[in-house]
C-alpha cells in the first residue's frame, strides 16, 4: 500500500474533510494504483480522478474515461468501484464465455451508461459516494480549467476547498511500500550508468553513452525522465542534450540521470574519468563528496530544510572549496521528482523521520565542466539514516 493513512486521517480530520479528489497523474496512481495512460499521454486536457472518503481512506473510486477504465485492473485490489465517461465499444459476440477479469471489465465498461464528461463523471461519483452535499477536498493542480468553480456551481450543498498541498503534505513521509520503489528506482539508474560507463573508451560519443544508459533503463522496466550525460568542459552546460563530442584521456563524464520505476522517481549524479583526473578537479570534488555525506550523516528530525542546506554548505566550504555557491543541495523525492522538503535558504518546512531525501552537491565551471555527486536516503528516526543507493561515490577512474 502506498497511502500514509495515519497522515491522510490526521489532515482530513484537521480540515474537517468528508472526501477527497486526486486528480494528478501521481495522486491518482497513490490512492488507487492506476498510472493513467490519459494523464500521461494528454497532461493538458486529460482527466481521471480517484476518489476516497474519510472513513475509508484506502477504497477509492476511480472516475476514467470509458476507452481507459480497464486500467482499473491494474489498480488497488481495495477499489470499490468506478464510474465512466465518453464513449468507447468492446464488443461482445453471442456465445463467448469471458474470463472473470473480462466481465469485470464488461461490468465497469459496457454495462453502464457512460457520463457526458469527465466533470460529469466525477459529479456522478460524488453524488453515489454521499459526497454533494459534504465537506471535499479537491487537488486543484489536475483539474481543467474552469473545473474547480463548476463543482462549486453543480453541487452548491458541498463545500468545495482546495487540497493539492494537503496530498503534497501526506506524501512527504514515505510508506515502507514507497521506500521499496524509491530503492528499486535507485538501483536500476546505478546498473544503467554501470552499463553506459562499461562502453567508455577514447572515440565514444556522448550520444552513443546516452543511448546506452537508455537502453539499459528500458531493459529493466523502467521509463527514461532526463539523461544529462556529458564529457569534460562540455558539462558546465548540462541542460544541453548529449551530442557527437568525442571521449578523451583526462575527461571528466558527468552523469545527471532520472527514471520513473512503478511510479517513482529517480535522480541521482555521479562522475567518472577517463585515467587520473587533473588534482584540482579531484581536490573539488572530494570537497562536494564531504558536503553529500555530512549531509546524509547529520540530517536529524525537526531540522529545517534551510538548516540541512547550510549545514551541507558549510561541510564543503570547509573542506577546501571555499568559494561554493549553490542556490539549493537537495529536495525530497518519492512519486514525483522535487517534493519537499527543498533543501534553500530560509526554508522553514520542517524534515521528518520517513521522509526520502534527495542531497546533492553540483559544481559547474566554465572550462572545467560538473562536478556532481547525488543520492536518496531515508530520514531516520534518530541519526539512523539509510542511504538508498549502492554504488561507491567517490570519483571513479576508468582505464583508458
Amino acid at each position: 500500500m502506498l497511502i500514509n493513512v495515519e497522515r491522510l486521517l490526521t489532515m482530513m480530520e484537521k480540515r474537517r474533510l468528508d472526501g477527497l479528489v486526486a486528480t494528478t497523474l501521481e495522486n491518482v496512481h497513490y490512492f488507487s494504483g492506476v498510472w493513467s495512460i490519459s494523464l500521461r499521454m494528454f497532461p493538458h486536457e486529460g482527466q481521471c480522478y480517484a476518489i476516497v472518503t474519510r472513513d475509508r481512506p484506502t477504497e477509492p473510486v476511480v472516475v476514467s474515461s470509458t476507452g481507459e477504465v480497464d486500467q482499473v485492473l491494474d489498480g488497488y485490489p481495495q477499489i470499490r468501484g468506478t464510474v465512466n465517461f465518453g464513449t468507447f465499444y468492446r464488443e461482445l459476440p453471442e456465445g463467448v464465455e469471458l474470463t472473470a477479469q473480462e466481465s469485470r471489465l464488461k461490468a465497469m465498461s459496457v454495462d453502464p451508461v457512460g457520463a457526458a464528461g469527465p466533470l460529469d463523471g466525477l459529479i456522478d461519483a460524488l453524488h453515489k459516494m454521499g459526497l454533494a452535499d459534504q465537506r471535499v477536498g479537491v487537488d486543484e493542480m489536475g483539474l481543467r480549467a474552469g473545473f474547480f468553480d463548476a463543482l462549486g456551481e453543480r453541487l452548491p450543498e458541498m463545500d468545495v476547498v482546495p487540497a493539492s498541498d494537503l496530498i503534497r503534505w501526506v506524501r512527504r513521509v514515505k510508506t515502507a511500500e514507497e521506500i521499496h520503489r524509491i530503492r528499486a528506482v535507485a538501483r536500476i539508474t546505478e546498473n544503467a550508468i554501470l552499463a553506459a560507463v562499461a562502453i567508455a573508451r577514447e572515440g565514444v560519443t556522448e550520444e552513443e553513452m546516452a543511448r546506452e544508459f537508455l537502453r539499459s533503463i528500458v531493459s529493466q522496466g523502467a521509463s527514461p525522465r532526463f539523461n544529462l550525460i556529458r564529457f569534460g568542459r562540455n558539462a558546465v552546460a548540462g541542460q544541453i542534450e548529449p551530442d557527437r563530442t568525442p571521449l578523451k584521456k583526462g575527461d571528466i563524464i558527468w552523469f545527471d540521470v532520472g527514471c520513473v520505476y512503478r511510479g517513482y522517481w529517480s535522480d541521482i549524479a555521479r562522475n567518472f574519468c577517463l585515467g587520473e583526473p587533473d588534482p584540482r578537479a579531484r581536490q573539488l570534488y572530494r570537497a562536494m563528496l564531504e558536503g553529500e555525506e555530512r549531509a546524509i550523516a547529520e540530517a536529524r528530525p525537526g531540522m529545517t530544510g534551510g538548516e540541512l542546506f547550510d549545514l551541507t554548505m558549510d561541510a564543503v566550504r570547509q573542506a577546501g572549496a571555499e568559494h561554493y555557491r549553490r542556490h539549493h543541495v537537495g529536495h525530497g523525492i518519492g512519486a514525483e521528482v522535487y517534493e519537499q522538503p527543498l533543501l534553500a535558504p530560509g526554508v522553514e518546512t520542517k524534515i521528518e523521520a520517513g521522509m526520502v531525501i534527495n542531497v546533492e552537491t553540483p559544481y559547474y565551471e566554465f572550462g572545467l565542466g560538473a562536478l556532481h555527486v547525488e543520492d536518496p536516503f531515508v530520514v531516520g528516526s534518530d541519526g539512523d539514516n539509510v542511504l538508498l543507493t549502492t554504488m561507491g561515490r567517490d570519483l571513479h577512474i576508468i582505464d583508458p
